[in-house]
């Protein structure tokens, strides 16, 4: 089980997530949001793209993952 961290806030606030359990990425007003098969979501202060290439980076199963 890959495991990745995610930066939450410019505060440095760190979320460890599973990309396994990742169902998609949204980018709104409030940020990045990452929501999980579970029903459960985070917002991310990086951008879409950033969030992306961080999973790609840490997890090669996340190059499902694309933008457009």
């Amino acid at each position: 089980m890959p495991l990745v961290e995610i930066e939450r806030s410019e505060l440095g606030e760190v979320t460890v997530v599973n990309p396994d359990q990742i169902t998609y990425l949204r980018q709104d007003i409030y940020g990045t949001s990452v929501h999980f098969s579970s029903g459960e979501h985070i917002i991310c202060s990086s951008e879409l793209d950033d969030v992306v290439a961080q999973l790609n980076k840490q997890a090669p199963e996340a190059l499902l993952i694309k933008t457009t």
